[in-house]
């Protein structure tokens, strides 16, 4: 009888064990970005409207796209806010370990902005690639956003690596371009980003620069589109203005977008599913922080 009694606390416990596995949710490490920028915070906005029987998610604070990448290449994520080039750029340094991808999804675009010197005389992005050696950009610091994407662009069209990209951002770069130190700077951010203000701001001798590239404007990886045109609403940013009176500027944007690790999706086979049910509802209170940004 003991030995019966034994055996039916010890299936008790286990069925109790299961039945608490399944009942609680699957745990995600949700990679972002640092914790002052909109990445981070819409990883706790999905994690707030994520159903505990389903998903527990932790949103964990990373220096960005490519370190998101890393991770996950490491399983330490299973999942990631990236740039839509972060994949693009990571595969192109670990071919022989890439980072599988099971489900991705656009959450909200980021601009692409190209500042020159009005004095450098380039208007687009053709004047900038006839002298390509000649010129200097500023393309954000080493493993940022932006400097992933400008990456991204070297891989798509070798001209602009024989441009002198250094990896120089924020204040410092903007102060530097200023005194004359490079013909351009190069950033990703949104349309309402403080540094996007004050490059404005301090921006009468500047301009902003159309992206006409068609190896950018037409690039894909896989079977998705990398990039969508798009232009700066006029206004926007009033010092930087093209000379030509009402016309408007092109640039590309790039998506911050959701990517979910395969290792993760065959371990938690229903967490995808419930993710994205969080990523539904989290995207209104996204949406409002993006309008509000931009006023």
């Amino acid at each position: 009888m003991r030995r019966l009694a034994a055996i039916l606390v010890t299936g008790f416990l286990c069925t109790a064990f299961s039945i608490g596995a399944l009942a609680a949710g699957a745990p995600l490490k949700l990679c972002t970005a640092g914790s002052e920028g909109g990445y981070y915070e819409a990883g706790r906005d999905m994690a707030k409207h994520a159903n505990p029987k389903f998903l527990d998610i932790t949103v964990v604070e990373t220096s960005g796209s490519m370190d998101n990448m890393q991770r996950m290449g490491r399983h330490e994520c299973g999942a990631a806010i990236v740039q839509s080039d972060a994949y693009l750029v990571y595969q192109s340094r670990h071919r022989e370990s890439p980072v599988e991808v099971t489900r991705n999804r656009f959450m909200f675009a980021e601009f692409a902005h190209l500042v020159c010197r009005r004095d450098a005389k380039v208007a687009t992005t053709t004047d900038l690639l006839r002298t390509p050696a000649s010129r200097k950009v500023f393309v954000g610091a080493e493993e940022s956003g932006s400097a992933l994407t400008w990456r991204a662009f070297t891989i798509l069209d070798r001209r602009y690596g024989q441009i002198q990209a250094e990896n120089v951002g924020g204040e410092d770069a903007l102060a530097r371009l200023l005194q004359g130190q490079a013909q351009c700077l190069f950033f990703v951010s949104g349309l309402g980003s403080e540094f996007g203000k004050s490059v404005n701001e301090r921006g009468k001798d500047l301009r902003l620069i159309a992206i006409t590239d068609d190896a950018l404007r037409n690039a894909s990886f896989g079977s998705v589109t990398l990039y969508e045109i798009r232009h700066f609403p006029k206004g926007r940013y009033g010092n930087l203005d093209s000379e030509i009176s009402g016309s408007v500027v092109e640039t590309l944007t790039v998506g911050a977008t959701l990517v979910i690790e395969r290792h993760w999706t065959e371990r938690y086979p229903n967490g995808p599913s419930a993710l994205m049910g969080a990523l539904s509802g989290a995207m209104p209170s996204i949406s409002q922080r993006l309008l509000s940004d931009r006023n």
